[in-house]
């Protein structure tokens, strides 16, 4: 069998600890400048390739073959040699696999900027990331080789172990197979993802790192799980709250570049946009789109012209959805914010200045993809530390069905399951009759609506009926995260 060739950079404590753990299945070149470490590492294995240099160099870095390699592992506890090490590997190399140590959070963006898979230092242990090469693997001999295909191993305590594949909800990304022991598993809505399966999944590389972080339990932070960058729409009409809750967005989630789409008449705010983003010490790229495009056409060019790495859309809910008394009109809103969330395929923000998100309301009715909602809105508590509130309405004994009934017992008993799944806190309400209603009556007391399209818009002859989630989206005064519609789990 043909060994994997991998490269350690630096032999401190992490990298001897590797020398120690990796099998003898990796043919393992080392790279370090002192003389006592290389002599330590050759005592730990007999069978090392041992490069005394410089890693910055370009010339070490091609005696050691880097373009041949497999893995590269950056273990230096130093951010500047891990910054010019991965810099010089992202312009003059091509490695397959680079991992490194991260210390600032600036220098973890700058590394994840050079493609690198980042291990925080004050999280990283040479097991971890052992662990990592064990229970994840790329394949470049197939498809574009651009880690777009990886094989992942599920560990016991990630939060998709022991779920069925419907629940997943993959939206950039698929699940091809399944390997559990010598079995393989065709995947299917209600199959099982079991602990120690090896499972491939294919999409987009940027998403599919954070899915393998997500199975492999070590988890990153929403919402990378949809993109990378945050696209703000401007219309040069909002008030001062809506830069002021931009700003605490964009600083408080971990995106990598936000994007201001601009009308004409908002050209004129970039300074006051650039203003927000200096009070926030937003460090992360920044970019400036104008457009003459209608709303909808604007977001969905812009979303083609990034190649589909939107994590966030905002948008302010008094341009989107502005009220009004004419039937055709709000018709017509309607459809405008379907066909967003269509073309999104991400959280949509509609913004109403109610930031910072400290309370946190999810409803959690029969018309909304529950599991949904909780995993959001827990997913956000966590990043911004908010409390979390699940609104359930009891559906009148005198004239539900028996379904409705058990549906409702089934979301209740969701709530408890995900709360201790996540080993989060949240605090159930209880209403009876309206959903619209008893949304509106709690909601005062909360900066922040997570809901879900559900299935209201597919209804024949929608007309006929009360749409649950487009009234509560309408009527809401509070910012509403709108998660996006899974049409196909696979």
């Amino acid at each position: 069998m043909k060994k994997h060739k991998l490269i350690i950079i630096g032999l401190g404590n992490i990298g001897m600890i590797l020398l120690k753990n990796l099998s003898r299945d990796y043919d393992i070149t080392c790279i370090d400048i002192d003389q006592a470490s290389i002599e330590r590492a050759r005592k730990i294995r007999k069978d090392l390739h041992i490069i005394a240099g410089d890693a910055t160099s370009r010339l070490v870095l091609e005696k050691a073959q880097i373009n041949e390699a497999d893995i590269v592992i950056i273990t230096t506890t130093t951010e500047k040699i891990n910054l010019e090490v991965a810099r010089i590997l992202h312009e003059d190399f091509s490695p397959r696999r680079v991992i490194a140590i991260g210390i600032t959070q600036t220098g973890v963006n700058k590394l994840e900027s050079y493609n690198a898979e980042v291990v925080n230092i004050f999280t990283a242990s040479a097991v971890g990331i052992v662990n990592r090469l064990t229970r994840t693997k790329t394949t470049h001999d197939l498809g574009l080789g651009k880690n777009e295909i990886m094989e992942v191993e599920v560990h016991p305590n990630s939060l998709l172990a022991n779920k069925p594949l419907k629940a997943l909800a993959p939206i950039k990304w698929r699940i091809g197979i399944i390997y559990r022991g010598d079995n393989i598993i065709i995947p299917r809505k209600d199959t099982i993802l079991r602990p120690k399966d090896r499972v491939i999944i294919l999409g987009a590389p940027h998403i599919l790192r954070t899915v393998a972080e997500i199975l492999t339990f070590s988890f990153k932070k929403f919402p990378l799980e949809y993109g990378s960058s945050a696209l703000i729409y401007v219309t040069g009409t909002e008030d001062e709250s809506f830069y002021e809750e931009t700003g605490y967005i964009i600083s408080s989630f971990p995106v990598e570049k936000n994007i201001f789409i601009c009308t004409r008449k908002a050209a004129g705010k970039k300074d006051e946009i650039k203003k927000v983003c200096e009070k926030y010490h937003i460090i992360k790229e920044i970019e400036f789109i104008e457009t003459s495009l209608p709303t909808f056409q604007a977001i969905k060019e812009t979303i083609k012209e990034i190649r589909g790495e939107q994590a966030l859309v905002l948008i302010s809910k008094k341009f989107l959805l502005a009220s009004t008394r004419f039937p055709f009109f709000v018709t017509k809103k309607r459809t405008l914010l379907n066909s967003l969330i269509d073309v999104a395929s991400c959280p949509i923000f509609l913004l109403c200045g109610t930031h910072p998100y400290t309370r946190i309301l999810l409803p959690c009715f029969v018309e909304t993809d529950v599991d949904r909602i909780l995993e959001t809105g827990i997913e956000i508590s966590s990043v911004i530390n908010g409390n979390l509130s699940a609104l359930t309405v009891e559906p009148s004994r005198y004239i539900a069905t028996e379904e409705e009934i058990t549906r409702y017992k089934e979301i209740k008993r969701r709530i408890t399951e995900l709360g201790a799944m996540y080993k989060t806190s949240i605090e159930v309400i209880s209403d009876r009759g309206n959903p619209i209603k008893a949304v509106n009556t709690y909601q005062g007391k909360y900066n922040l609506l997570v809901i879900n399209r559900g299935e209201s818009k597919r209804r024949f002859l929608p007309f006929l009926y009360t749409d649950v989630i487009w009234n509560i989206i309408r009527y809401s005064n509070i910012t509403t995260v709108i998660t996006p519609t899974i049409e196909e789990a696979l």
